[in-house]
């Protein structure tokens, strides 16, 4: 994937696509002293910016973004957030499986709102010797299991980090942050490979607004497969599914009914969150979920344009072709004389694989177990060491 760097930025705007190549990756000598820093840095929930924005309320847009180790496209997410109309009043927060300097210092240049870190306990980076990460008693695809065939499970560890990732995430944020035990609006999750419209704030609160309307629909998406000529100021109300995971949106009365059947997304082999998240679905008591969804998307995944000559300018280049901010929104049913029309997807009954291991299934089943770590002389508020 080439991302290309414009020079038509506003000057305040270059900042976000000036970053270091991190393809030397840093060699973290102490783990444990990393397992310490990160958290503490969790625990203390610190957010940037406070000062010069207004407290998280209610109405306080919150933004999750799930990172790994792409930088180059994380640049072009944060740069796509600068130019949102409304952003001031948001919250990011930059959930991490990867720590590294000169990605928290991408996250620390952003000014435009307020912004929360926190770091995924479980991740690869700090268990690089046993599970979760990579495990000594995790097979290779093909290679026999006969040596230890009652612990040796073919699995990637990469795959499984990133649906445990997710799902600690959504926990950790409606469980374990200060403020979201107040906090009843939609929180939209995104990840590292995305790009938002200048108006997706905008339409999100159309869409707040249209939930009153639809009391039975439990999520909401902003993304969708990229399709010529949609209609702006469209919303569509149907059954969710992937590929509507992107820009995936859903408040704290949601999760309360997703954690209420949590074994049917941990217990199920298929190493994809959203679909496991589909499968937890069709345990919904209509066998599905509806969702408010933009017909025009107002998230992309970049993967979409990888066959471009430059994937940045050319998302640039449709945006900005775009009919940005439609003065009315309608929302619609799709019907047809029998009724209304509902394509709703079923996952394979028993998954895709790559989630079989009870060890995977039992740390999903508690993604906030505390980890004992021993206690150091040095201040990590900042960080490890360098």
């Amino acid at each position: 994937m080439r991302l290309g760097v414009t020079n038509d930025l506003p000057p305040h705007h270059q900042k976000y696509i000036k970053i270091e190549n991190i393809s030397n990756l840093d060699n973290i000598a102490d783990v444990e002293e990393l397992k310490t820093a990160l958290e503490k840095i969790n625990s203390k929930q610190s957010v940037s910016n406070k000062r010069n924005f207004r407290p998280v309320g209610d109405d306080t847009p919150v933004i999750v973004i799930q990172v790994h180790k792409s930088a180059r496209g994380l640049q072009y997410l944060i740069l796509s957030l600068s130019q949102v109309q409304g952003i001031q009043t948001a919250l990011l927060i930059f959930s991490h499986s990867y720590y590294h300097e000169s990605i928290n210092r991408l996250v620390r240049n952003i000014d435009f709102c307020k912004v929360m870190q926190i770091f995924y306990p479980f991740s690869l980076q700090l268990h690089p010797y046993k599970h979760p990460g990579v495990d000594p008693e995790d097979c290779k695809p093909g290679y026999p299991t006969s040596k230890n065939p009652k612990y040796c499970l073919i699995r990637d560890a990469r795959l499984t980090e990133h649906k445990q990732h997710w799902w600690w995430k959504a926990n950790f944020i409606f469980r374990s942050l200060k403020w979201s035990k107040r906090y009843q609006s939609p929180v939209i999750f995104l990840e590292e490979d995305n790009y938002v419209t200048p108006d997706l704030l905008y339409m999100y609160q159309f869409i707040h607004r249209s939930l009153e309307y639809f009391p039975y629909v439990e999520v909401v998406s902003f993304g969708r497969t990229w399709a010529r000529n949609p209609d702006m100021n469209l919303l569509t109300v149907e059954s969710w599914r992937p590929p509507f995971d992107v820009g995936l949106a859903f408040n704290k009365t949601t999760w309360k009914k997703i954690l209420e059947l949590s074994e049917k997304f941990c217990m199920y082999n298929d190493y994809s969150w959203s679909y496991s998240l589909l499968h937890l679905f069709e345990n919904f008591p209509r066998g599905h979920v509806d969702m408010v969804a933009c017909m025009a998307p107002r998230v992309l995944a970049l993967k979409e344009f990888e066959n471009t000559d430059d994937i940045f300018i050319s998302v640039s280049k449709l945006i900005s072709n775009l009919e940005l901010y439609p003065k009315k929104v309608q929302a619609v049913h799709l019907f047809r004389p029998e009724g209304r029309v509902d394509k709703v997807t079923k996952g394979p009954p028993f998954g895709s694989g790559g989630w079989n291991d009870i060890r995977d299934q039992l740390l999903c089943l508690d993604p906030l177990m505390s980890t004992t770590t021993e206690e150091k002389r040095y201040d990590f508020a900042d960080g490890p060491r360098s």
